[in-house]
């Protein structure tokens, strides 16, 4: 047995969900590791045991926090100062979004491959300030991205939202070059990280971005309900805070408000409002670190790069199947339709007759599998088998809303 089948065996010992399913929908959350839920329980069993007010447990909660957010840096190659932590991925773009101070006739760019929970926080300051929204057409992601983008900045154009790889098609965008076009241009750049964060490499110092939202729940393998962003130095001076409490204070305890206003912190901390779940941030930590010290980001990206490149290629070596996913631009996410086969019907079928557990997205309407590091060759084999066996039953593919 070679180190490399060693390594995966014994991930997949630690994450029983993978070994009791076909697992390939990473892209929607991730299975949990062992070391995760019994940090979780651990701390859920202090509460109970000892309460949540005692002395000690200000400082500890504190404490996880602050080890949340350095977990965070780690894996996005930044300063824990710049990290935040949130409930999800539209946490953070909202913080971005609606930190701004719009006025109307002011402009936005955005894409037509954006997650709704992207797309929702542009809406809302659309419909709230009367800034115009433009759309860049990328079709499968895998063309001229920072042209189409280009094409669209005005001198009216203050942000720029796009994910860095999309949830529709799996191509993986150039959001660093994004990035320096947009700053040539005095506009800040929003990037929705929600199927980048663990599955790719990230460095946002290095990309330059501005605002870069995470889950917690989908690559990283941690619980529901967590997340972070990133707001780099330069966005800490513009955004405003839109939601405000207790947390994001930097008044000292005893001390009145100077001249009656209060300070926001200094750091990125200044965009958590209040009270979190302990245990969540607890497993958050916990699956972050995991992954870094016991699997290794660099060989798991690379095995999440391996498996797709894997699933794409079997793919596209059965007959009636289209795969949608840009292979020159893509990672461990692969979107396909088959010819005869309703997406919806297709992925319940899979589930029910062979175990198989992916998903179907609604625009393009079609499958998706996401293959974490944790995933063999032997799943996609079992996801291929299982496609020839069941598509002879399928129904012919319908409009789907």
């Amino acid at each position: 047995m070679t180190e490399k089948t060693t390594n995966v065996a014994a991930i997949r010992d630690a994450m029983p969900a993978v070994t009791r399913h076909v697992y390939l929908n990473t892209g929607t959350c991730g299975p949990l590791p062992r070391p995760v839920e019994e940090t979780m329980r651990a701390i859920a069993e202090a509460e109970l045991d000892d309460g949540r007010i005692v002395p000690e447990r200000y400082l500890i909660n504190s404490d996880l926090k602050r080890q949340a957010r350095e977990e965070v840096a780690a894996l996005l190659g930044c300063s824990p100062d710049n990290i935040a932590l949130t409930r999800h991925t539209t946490d953070g773009i909202n913080i971005g979004v609606l930190g701004i101070n719009w006025q109307p006739g002011d402009e936005i760019i955005t894409t037509d491959m954006e997650h709704p929970g992207g797309q929702a926080p542009l809406f809302t300051v659309a419909r709230r300030y009367g800034v115009t929204i433009r759309t860049a057409r990328l079709g499968d992601g895998g063309g001229d991205v920072v042209g189409a983008i280009a094409r669209l900045i005005t001198p009216r154009t203050r942000l720029i939202m796009l994910s860095h790889l999309t949830w529709n098609t799996g191509a993986i965008l150039p959001v660093g070059a994004v990035t320096e076009l947009a700053h040539q241009h005095g506009i800040l750049v929003v990037v929705d990280g929600a199927q980048s964060a663990g599955s790719i490499p990230v460095n946002v110092t290095e990309l330059g971005v501005d605002v870069y939202a995470i889950p917690g729940q989908k690559w990283l393998c941690g619980p529901e309900g967590t997340g972070a962003v990133y707001i780099a130095d330069n966005a800490l001076d513009i955004l405003q805070l839109t939601v405000a409490g207790y947390s994001s204070l930097a008044m000292p305890h005893g001390i009145e408000p100077i001249g009656g206003y209060l300070l926001p912190k200094a750091t990125a901390e200044r965009f958590e409002v209040g009270g979190m779940n302990m245990p969540a941030i607890a497993g958050q930590a916990a699956s972050i670190r995991w992954i870094r010290t016991t699997v290794g980001f660099p060989w798991a990206f690379e095995r999440i790069q391996q498996l797709g490149d894997y699933a794409w290629q079997s793919l596209s070596e059965l007959d009636g199947v289209h795969v949608i996913t840009p292979r020159h631009c893509m990672a461990g996410l692969v979107c396909f339709t088959v010819d005869g086969c309703d997406p919806a019907a297709l992925v319940q079928a899979l589930w029910q007759e062979a175990n198989v557990i992916v998903r179907f997205i609604s625009h393009p309407y079609c499958i998706r599998l996401s293959a974490g590091f944790y995933n063999t060759e032997e799943d996609i084999d079992q996801l291929i088998d299982a496609i020839r066996r069941l598509r002879k039953h399928c129904s012919p593919s319908t409009a789907h809303a």
